[in-house]
Formats: structure tokens, sequence, C-alpha cells
């Protein structure tokens, strides 16, 4: 499988403001609002939404163990864009990153996820099980978007 085959974008538009929307997907101690898989997030102690923090966010899916992932802030620009590098930027695989882009109506927001590079775990599966973590991502996003337009516009 050719990684410019595993990556998944999808957009929304919220009715707030580009920094408040910002401030909701770059505070990770709320991840457990808008996504269905990652319950809860935590800062490294001492960090913050800044680029080079490191924080731990918690993932539970139906039929697997709940497992936790360390991941670098890759990207920290207020109001335009936020994103991670899960494993961090020298040796993860996988980033996810948010852009945010004013509109008439508020706020387009971007929520893209790509695999960067392959480890053994990624490697070992077949094309249909990447095929599989693909969708289960497109659904995964469209969920938090869909969770993220409620919480910012409440």
């Amino acid at each position: 499988m050719d990684l410019s085959d595993l990556q998944v974008t999808r957009t929304t538009v919220v009715a707030s403001p580009p920094e408040k929307v910002y401030e909701i997907i770059s505070d990770v101690t709320r991840i457990g609002e808008l996504s269905p898989i990652c319950k809860s997030a935590w800062w490294d102690e001492g960090s913050s939404p800044e680029e080079g923090a490191w924080f731990t966010g918690h993932n539970e899916a139906e039929g697997r163990e709940p497992w936790d992932r360390h991941c670098e802030v890759v990207v920290a620009e207020p109001g335009r864009a936020f994103g991670w590098v899960v494993g961090g930027k020298d040796e993860g695989v996988a980033e996810w990153v948010y852009r945010f882009r004013p509109v008439d109506e508020g706020t387009e927001v971007e929520e893209s996820w790509q695999i960067i590079r392959m480890n053994e775990r990624l490697s070992a599966l077949s094309d249909e099980q990447f095929e599989e973590l693909k969708r289960m991502t497109e659904s995964g996003i469209e969920a938090t978007l869909a969770n993220l337009k409620g919480v910012a516009e409440s």
C-alpha cells in the first residue's frame, strides 16, 4: 500500500470564529467531548499547546484493549492550525492536523490524518486491513467534526 493512499481529510463549517474553534481543539484535555475513540488526553507536566509540547491520549474502541499514545505537537498557530504526530515528529507514524479558515458562516474546519511512515505493526497489515483502518478513521473524523460543531456552536 502506498503511503499517499493512507490519508483522510474532511471539512465542516462551524458557526464560531476561528480563534474559539482553535481553543477547543488545542485544549487536548477536551478531546473526550469530541472524539469517538480518544476518550481523554492530558499534557505532559509543564506542557501546553505549543510546538514541541507532548501529551498522551487514551483510546478505546470496540473489540480492542484500551491503548495510550504519546503525541508531539508539530503545529500550533492560534486561529489557523493545530496538529500532532503520534509517537513524535522524529519517529511517529500518524499525523493529525486541524486547519481553520474564516468564512462568512464562521470557520471552515479541516481535519486530516495521514500515515507519514511505516512501522513494524503497520507493515504487517494486509491491504484489506489498511482499507478498514482508513474507513474507521473516516468515520471517526466525521463524528469528531460533528461533535466539534455542536460544542463550538453551543
